[in-house]
């Protein structure tokens, strides 16, 4: 009787190899349930940091899982990049034009509304000072 030998590439004599010892290593056979393998549960840990993002408007989400449910949650409030009395750059930013959209009162005053990074201020238009952090436009 002649031997005959394929000529096969190291790769995949590597493979197999490993497959056969993957195999002869695993005694005990994994049950599929409802087409999934069980994924084996994460070891807990003692302080896991929740994945956050935080939007342009300033605002920052994390994703809190209860229950097996996850869900993003709203964390902290806008935090404001200008306070009262600060110089305000009236130049970089845009004037607030439509007051109905926002539901701010009428300019009555030498002062007008500015929204940087979802915030409005009211701006005094001699001194360019903020006169009132009014508060986050999502909130009106």
């Amino acid at each position: 009787m002649r031997h005959v030998l394929f000529a096969l590439p190291l790769t995949t004599l590597a493979l197999v190899a490993l497959t056969h010892v993957a195999c002869a290593q695993s005694s005990t056979p994994e049950v599929m349930r409802s087409g999934k393998l069980p994924t084996p549960e994460p070891a807990p840990t003692e302080a896991q940091e929740p994945e956050c993002k935080t939007l342009t408007s300033g605002s920052t989400f994390c994703k809190i899982t209860e229950n097996g449910v996850s869900r993003w949650v709203l964390q902290g409030k806008l935090r404001a990049d200008f306070e009262v009395g600060d110089t305000f750059p009236v130049y970089k930013h845009s004037m607030l034009m439509d007051l109905r959209r926002y539901k701010l009162p009428a300019v009555t005053g030498p002062w007008r509304y500015y929204v940087v990074r979802g915030m409005i201020y009211r701006v005094d238009n001699a001194t360019k000072k903020v006169i009132e952090v009014v508060g986050p436009t999502y909130a009106r």
